[in-house]
Order: C-alpha cells, then structure tokens, then sequence
C-alpha cells in the first residue's frame, strides 16, 4: 500500500525514459504483474483485465493512453492501482502499467510549471511539469488520462 502523506505527494514512475507522477491520492497500491486475462475486442489501450485479491479490474497500456508505441509488458513492469474519478462523483478502480514505479517524492505547488506550451497529443492530461535540477517530471491528471465514462463504457465481463 502508498502510504497517505501529505497533499504535495506524488509517486514518480518512468515510461521508457520519460519521468512522470501521479497525485498519492489517487494511488491504492503498487503491484507486480501477474496474470492478465484477454479481453476480446478490447480497445487497444485494454491489455485486459487483472484479479485483485477477488476484484476484476480493467488493465490499461498506459503507454497507448499516452500515445506511446506499445512493448511487451513482462514481470518487470508495474501496475498501479489507481483510484479514478469524475466529475459526476462515479469512482472506478484500475490498473496503468508502468516500466518502473520509483519513489513517492514532495512537490511543491510552487514548483509545478503550467504544462499549456507543451504541444502533445495528451496535453490535457497533464496538470503540470516540474523541473528539478534538469531531471522533468510530468504530472499527470489521472481523470483526464482514464476517463471513467470510456473505460465502463467497454464490457469488462469475462467469459
């Protein structure tokens, strides 16, 4: 389990090279990768489907979300388990995989950068860039990058 500290926590993961973050309050827990179960005619972001402790939650490549070209997922990757909102107050469980999970670190608001001059294709998930020391961490809004309404609105139904 993610600790709960303080409001200016964030778990940092790396995608290929890249460095990003996601709010503690959104993290359940960090797990290894186990077995994924196929989903048929998923869309292509849903590697398919995962078993947590009794609970079928949706798997997505968080490369393709992020419109990363897609690599093998192995028993080195992570999945977090993240805790997804909306505005409407539904509230969704999933897994994202990662290539590394690293560390929860303090960012202050103070040195979170507006990401709106970055041009990408995922843009609007971003909430923010931090430059520290040259090291770039995107942050990223986990609502914007998984939206409730697109995930469910795929069935997740295993047969």
């Amino acid at each position: 389990m993610i600790p709960r500290l303080a409001s200016n926590s964030y778990l940092t993961f790396l995608i290929g090279t890249d460095k990003f973050a996601v709010h503690v309050e959104n993290v359940q827990e960090v797990i290894e990768v186990d077995q994924i179960t196929k989903l048929p005619h998923a869309p292509v972001y849903m590697l398919g489907v995962i078993n947590l402790r009794g609970r079928i939650l949706p798997l997505i490549d968080t490369r393709q979300k992020l419109g990363l070209p897609s690599v093998e997922v192995t028993r080195s990757n992570r999945i977090l388990i993240l805790d997804v909102k909306n505005g409407d107050d539904n509230r969704l469980l999933i897994g994202a995989t990662v290539d590394i999970a690293r560390e929860v670190v303090a960012i202050e608001e103070s040195q979170i950068q507006d990401p709106a001059h970055i041009q990408h294709s995922h843009s609007s998930s971003l909430t923010g860039i931090v430059n520290n020391q040259g090291d770039i961490t995107m942050i990223l809004n986990v609502s914007a990058m998984f939206p409730v309404s697109e995930i469910t609105s795929f069935d997740l139904s295993v047969n």
